[in-house]
């Protein structure tokens, strides 16, 4: 059987070794296993000191988030680390790869800390809504000072080697040879007699010197969330540090932490970040093996073509663009430098790396330059007619065993599949504007999708550092269909009396950067215009269908791109202006329409805003088209930005209580059954106790 911890004896040394792939996370196997260690290495008179190592990639990255829902068993994180820093032997940690949360802990912990030159460390605990609750925020303000330690919790960012070396975050560096090192280390150390060091016994950071005080009270006023927040209590946490004695204070981190655990914000950047996990792994057969891709191919010059060819650019592909005529292609081409001209400018690249993927770009008119690539993404205009013919020509061209992947939002990808030969190679690979920017990544599986392929799609998302999620072939897909009906529920919150700027700033308040209005500007209103002309012979004549996006879009009133859509964009202007002639249009509607216009509260706003996506949401689980609920909050808060402290809109319906977005769905439905009328599988779960949650469990 699999030990998660082993022991090995090496001159006198007790070296406990994690192996617990793929990150060593510190779960309730591994805490148990290692105090059983560590304890056995204490009581044997044999060992004069204790090694606490790893294998594989890396050093402890954390904890199993899934235990804080439900409930930690002993040992838990805090008595580890305490029973390792009370050790009456010296306790050594010997740190490799990414040293995060509950690793970092445990390293603070032990007497000594020794890294190798990679090492990367961080306490990114404020990004999951908590803090360090093992005693990290402690330890750490005792050991580099509450600036220093102030900053690397707030921030929540990785630090390297060098950094935390002059922080004194690690005593010493090995540049070859960590095991051997570290056990040199340990003899000098044993020599010296210095024997173990405590940091809840040191008191050389712990003077409440006026200046730290009063830094700490400017800090806090800098920080702009709530009393309760995960910042405002670490703030918390390192006043207690400089203020309390140690087991005083590690109980105030141990009741704050505990409390941040219990905040919905919590819960759902938890639920959001294990659903970022699942979808790492592709939904094939354990064992597929996924195809190589190094060459890709783009078909389409435009604002996204040319946006998924920098995203290629930038993971190291080399790019093959092709477009119709020259004028075009060299516009897309002009597109791609400015792009990284930009983040060159912006610190994010240098000039080196900037050349480096302009050198793997190749520009042409000639679709049989693709004949040599391993996966070629069509991303022409939406037209199902044009999408047809391009892929046809792709088919004659292209190596047996080649990719192809159409970037369409909307269209049946089993009928383009079908008009080729190859029909096993072909599946959707959605990206979401600004390709290079946004980390969705809508891998739709067609009809006969080879599993392999599905498998290459996902390391080519994995490798552009986008997040995959799987749907099968709808209009729509999943992240699309939500977002129509929470611009439906927009649309008719406008029809009834509600204003632009108000349903845009009352999403905004609840967390989206931007309104669904501001979002229609930005992505262009011509894209949503010729779906509705697509859609529209197939329209069920009862259902309600506001006209002012048409009438909009019939004035050439296309968004951002024109200065002109549902505001008025001065020029260069990012954020636009009322505009009488909408407002003018909207009138008009109501009065066709016979609507006499009601005030709307911001709240009322954002639960008929939400209770769309989760209808639509649940329908698209009854339908298959989304496998798990958790998948649809990564399409919306990756794709169109839904708060990530809310947890996506199934989350955050089972966090505000799905019984009560039920009856505001029933309560609407009297206005409108059609739209509203709970979907099956939203009574269901009410009716049996359950949450969307739970699916994803299942």
């Amino acid at each position: 059987m699999h030990k998660p911890v082993t022991v090995q004896s090496a001159r006198g040394v007790a070296v406990l070794t994690i192996d617990k792939p793929p990150v060593n996370a510190l779960d309730h196997t591994v805490r148990s296993a290692l105090a059983e260690a560590v304890d056995e290495a204490i009581a044997d008179p044999d060992y004069q000191a204790i090694v606490i190592a790893a294998r594989g990639r890396t050093f402890p990255a954390g904890a199993d988030l899934r235990e804080l829902d439900a409930g930690v068993a002993d040992p838990d994180l805090a008595s580890l680390c305490r029973k390792v820093e009370m050790s009456p032997k010296p306790v050594f940690a010997a740190m490799h790869g990414t040293v995060l949360a509950a690793g970092l802990e445990l390293a603070l912990a032990a007497h000594y800390r020794i890294a190798d030159r990679r090492t990367r460390f961080g306490l990114p605990d404020v990004n999951l809504g908590l803090l360090p609750g093992a005693g990290g925020s402690q330890r750490l303000t005792r050991l580099i000072g509450p600036a220093a330690a102030t900053e690397m919790m707030l921030e929540g960012r990785q630090i390297d080697v060098a950094r935390a070396e002059a922080l004194g975050l690690v005593d010493i560096v090995a540049d070859s040879g960590l095991p051997q090192f570290t056990l040199g280390y340990v003899a000098r150390v044993l020599k010296s007699g210095t024997g173990p060091r405590r940091l809840g016994e040191t008191d050389v950071m712990l003077q409440p010197a006026k200046e730290h005080l009063d830094w700490l009270k400017n800090r806090r006023d800098g920080v702009k969330t709530g009393p309760d927040s995960a910042p405002a209590r670490i703030l918390d946490c390192v006043e207690a540090a400089l203020m309390l004695p140690f087991e005083a204070a590690l109980a105030l981190e141990r009741t704050a932490f505990e409390d941040l655990v219990a905040t919905d914000t919590s819960r759902a950047l938890r639920h959001v970040f294990l659903a970022e996990q699942a979808v790492r792994r592709p939904p094939v057969p354990p064992g597929t093996e996924p195809r190589r891709i190094d060459a890709v191919g783009v078909v389409g010059a435009g604002t996204m073509g040319t946006g998924i060819a920098a995203a290629c650019l930038s993971a190291g592909f080399h790019v093959t663009l092709v477009e119709a005529d020259i004028e075009r292609l060299e516009a897309g081409v002009e597109r791609i430098i400015d792009i990284f001209e930009r983040e060159e400018a912006r610190g994010r690249i240098d000039p080196e790396q900037r050349q480096g993927r302009l050198d793997r770009l190749k520009g042409t008119v000639k679709l049989d330059a693709l004949a040599g690539a391993d996966l070629v993404i069509e991303a022409v205009t939406e037209d199902a007619a044009v999408k047809r013919r391009v892929f046809s020509a792709l088919d004659a061209v292209m190596k047996r065993g080649a990719i192809l992947g159409t970037n369409t939002s909307y269209l049946d990808i089993d009928g383009l599949a079908a008009g080729t030969g190859r029909s096993p190679d072909v599946l959707g690979l959605h990206f979401f504007a600004p390709a290079h920017v946004m980390r969705l990544l809508e891998v739709v599986v067609a009809m006969d999708t080879d599993d392999a392929v599905i498998a290459s799609a996902w390391e080519f998302a994995h490798r552009m550092k986008k997040i995959p999620v799987a749907a099968v072939v709808a209009d729509g897909f999943i992240a699309n269909r939500c977002l129509s009906a929470y611009r439906k529920a927009a649309e008719f919150l406008l029809e009834d009396g509600a204003s632009i700027m108000a349903i845009d700033t009352a999403m905004r308040a609840y967390g989206f950067p931007m309104g669904p209005f501001e979002v229609a500007d930005l992505s262009g209103l011509d894209i949503a215009w010729a779906r509705r002309q697509r859609l529209a012979p197939d329209r069920d004549p009862s259902e309600r269908y506001v006209r002012i996006a048409d009438r909009l879009c019939e004035l050439g009133r296309m968004g951002r791109k024109i200065g002109r859509g549902y505001y008025r964009y001065e020029q260069g202007a990012r954020r636009g202006v009322a505009d009488p002639e909408v407002t003018a249009i909207v009138a008009e509607e109501r009065g066709l329409r016979g609507v006499s216009a009601r005030k709307f509260k911001a709240e009322e706003i954002r639960n008929r805003c939400l209770a769309a996506m989760v209808n639509e949401g649940a329908r698209l689980l009854e339908e298959g088209i989304a496998a798990r609920p958790a998948d649809i909050d990564l399409c919306m808060i990756h794709g169109f930005g839904f708060p990530r402290s809310k947890g996506g809109p199934m989350m955050a319906a089972d966090l505000t209580g799905l019984l009560g977005v039920k009856r505001n769905l029933e309560d609407y439905a009297r206005e409108d059954p059609a739209f509203w009328i709970p979907a099956p599988l939203i009574t269901e779960l009410v009716k049996n106790g359950r949450g969307f949650s739970d699916m994803n469990l299942d």
